[in-house]
């Protein structure tokens, strides 16, 4: 009985080193996931900001004939204001021009990973967000970053931007306090230190010694936790991997949490339970087996008890005590269990409070932010911008799945959305929705599956934002500006055949010249019904339009013509904005404008390429020179008979239509218009 009561008790010892163990690890992790959510938040919006710095940088890389040692950082980074900062990396990861010494000529092949991720943003294309970090050289400061290639892709564009509050954030956040409270209701733990992805340490960015560091790098190359055994010093180290990675960001902002165990403190409370019952089973075998029976079920009935207790107390309730029992020997564990289950519930309770501010925080944010678990279906989050955005309240929507709160068309539209926000990672898209105080409203919504440790989606982050406000505004100015430049085109050629008009002396020549004035004048009256009709939509939003459709309409806004105009595009839909006749209006007005006696024929045309649709638009006209086919599409752009198609690369650009000019100067004008997977289809 002697020998069976210390090995349960040493199982059980042994159990409650692990268990602990496992919660103080588990507990590590969630704290550390919790705090680069909120960041990663944080980052999130900040990326427009960061967009809007592209555009006047690359306006001034594109000023300085794009050649970056020709480019004014300083007067850029003047424009973009306080806190921004530019730098210029080469092909090489150096960083070869910048409004900041102290990185200047920083060789980022020091950091083979993000050398890589540089290289793939070289040769990729757009725009490229990156996490709030701290600067290298270590300076304290922490900043935001985001690249974008060059056209060449010879150069990658960065612009860093810092602010005060960061560090304010980052010091509120700070992993080293949250992860000491919770390694100090462990009593097993003797220190423990926290290491960032490139192996140093996150308190003073110093180097641990060698053979600490040879630990980090094969646990950074395994990217899983790897457990030492220090026999000699009754010591167990662990290096616990908490992968942070997000494949938006360039910077890995994963945590590797060195914790060492003192196995010795659990080996002398063995050994002190092997000389309590060796004494006892030797008194036990001197008084005789009577005795021995009694004195054992004396014994037993409060490990027992405990057990239970313990169990109790391992199901979550912290409230529960440790019994008091008879046998002295048992108090110390007793207080022992009692002090360390007060510590951990003092530990949640902190946890618990965190979580909170970091809920509250969410809650009053200007944009709508909600989550729902996947297994359930049901909200477990609703923050006051959604109360807002989409007029119910949380108390009505936590604890409710899509089917109970949405009709029936809306549930099935939200679970089609997360289906294809699983298959691509995120779904990004401009919605519609009718609300009883505003009416129609038109929301930008992202949603993103999170998932768990073991790959599985375990939520869907939704984040939204009304933008009906801006969208009419931008989408009124550009029908005024498309509109205006048309009609003035066309008032001038009404006034030059006035003016040739006067100057005829028969009746016949002086009518045939105002009989060239109607097609003119028809345009015009055109153009001004079909901008009219536009303003009846209300809120402009994409919608799914026939191709030759849109394209008829074009041609009817254009004056009288000898031109042969034909297209061949089948049952062709397209997901674009309402305004593509006149978007194709746009392209035959730039035909008729620099064709010259050439123009003849215009020919619209689709074919399917791999997973996107081409339109082809092609006339036989002179075409636009080369140096200029570029140049066509920036804002403001006019070079003798042509005007920019800044507008209309906007407009397609709203549902992620791409246009290029891929015609021959001197004989043919050809746009290449590319549709992406999903935003066409043919009508059955």
């Amino acid at each position: 009985m002697t020998l069976y009561d210390y090995i349960s008790l040493k199982s059980s010892t042994e159990n409650e080193f692990s268990n602990i163990q496992n919660q103080t690890e588990d507990s590590i992790t969630a704290a550390l996931r919790l705090e680069d959510t909120t960041t990663t938040i944080l980052d999130d919006q900040l990326n427009q900001q960061m967009i809007s710095g592209f555009a006047v940088l690359f306006a001034e890389y594109n000023r300085s004939g794009k050649n970056p040692a020709s480019m004014n950082l300083l007067s850029v980074k003047e424009t973009l204001g306080k806190g921004y900062d530019i730098y210029v990396i080469n092909e090489s990861g150096v960083i070869v021009y910048t409004t900041y010494p102290l990185e200047q000529g920083e060789d980022f092949r020091s950091i083979p990973y993000f050398y890589t991720y540089l290289t793939k943003v070289r040769l990729s294309q757009g725009f490229f967000p990156d996490r709030v970090v701290q600067e290298i050289p270590e300076t304290g400061m922490y900043r935001k970053y985001a690249y974008q290639p060059t056209p060449d892709h010879r150069y990658v564009m960065e612009i860093g931007y810092s602010t005060p509050s960061f560090k304010e954030i980052n010091n509120r956040l700070d992993d080293k306090d949250n992860i000491a409270e919770l390694v100090s209701v462990n009593p097993y733990i003797d220190q423990f230190s926290i290491f960032d992805i490139m192996g140093r340490s996150t308190d003073d960015y110093s180097l641990p010694d060698n053979l600490t560091e040879t630990n980090l790098k094969q646990v950074i190359a395994n990217r899983k936790t790897m457990e030492i055994d220090v026999p000699s010093n009754h010591q167990e180290i662990r290096y616990l991997f908490v992968d942070l990675k997000n494949p938006r960001y360039g910077s890995d902002m994963s945590r590797i949490v060195v914790l060492t165990y003192n196995t010795g403190r659990v080996q002398d409370a063995l050994n002190r339970l092997v000389f309590i019952h060796v004494m006892f089973g030797g008194c036990a075998l001197l008084i005789g087996c009577v005795l021995a029976y009694c004195f054992s079920r004396r014994m037993t009935r409060p490990i027992a008890k405990i057990a239970h207790d313990a169990d109790i107390i391992a199901g979550g309730n912290f409230e529960h005590r440790i019994g008091t029992t008879q046998a002295w020997e048992f108090v110390i564990l007793e207080k022992s269990i009692n002090t360390m289950v007060d510590s951990l519930k003092a530990a949640t309770q902190k946890l618990n409070d965190e979580e909170i501010f970091h809920r509250n925080i969410i809650d009053q944010m200007p944009v709508g932010i909600f989550l729902k678990k996947m297994d359930t279906g049901r909200y477990i989050f609703w923050n006051r911008a959604s109360e807002e955005i989409f007029e119910r309240q949380a108390m009505d929507v936590i604890g409710r799945s899509d089917e109970e709160i949405f009709p029936a068309a809306m549930a099935s539209r939200i679970k089609k959305e997360d289906e294809e926000a699983l298959a691509s990672r995120v779904e990004i898209k401009y919605t519609k929705i009718t609300t009883k105080t505003h009416g129609e409203r038109v929301i930008h919504m992202i949603i993103v599956p999170i998932y768990e440790s073991k790959r599985s989606v375990r939520y869907m982050l939704g984040i939204a934002e009304d933008v009906t406000d801006e969208a009419i505004t931008v989408k009124k100015d550009l029908i005024f500006s498309i509109t205006r430049s048309d009609i003035l085109d066309q008032l001038a050629v009404i006034m030059t055949y006035l003016e040739r008009a006067q100057l005829k002396t028969t009746h016949e020549a002086m009518q045939m010249f105002f009989d060239k004035t109607i097609g003119s004048v028809e345009s015009i009256k055109n153009q001004i019904a079909y901008e009219g009709a536009l303003e009846n939509i209300g809120v402009i939003t994409p919608t799914w339009q026939l191709v030759d459709q849109a394209f008829a309409e074009a041609i009817q806004m254009l004056p009288n013509h000898g031109i042969d105009i034909r297209i061949d595009v089948n049952e062709i839909e397209i997901f674009a904005d309402p305004l593509l006749p006149r978007i194709f209006f746009s392209l035959l007005s730039q035909s008729f404008r620099c064709g010259g006696p050439a123009l003849s024929k215009i020919r619209m045309t689709a074919c399917q390429e791999e997973e996107s649709l081409m339109l082809i638009y092609e006339d036989n006209g002179l075409g636009i020179p080369a140096g200029e086919k570029q140049r066509i599409f920036e804002f403001g752009y006019i070079h003798e008979n042509m005007v920019s198609l800044f507008l209309i690369r906007e407009l397609l650009g709203f549902t992620g239509i791409t246009i290029v000019e891929t015609g021959e100067p001197g004989h043919s004008m050809r746009f290449k218009i590319v549709v992406p997977k999903g935003r066409f289809r043919y009508r059955k």
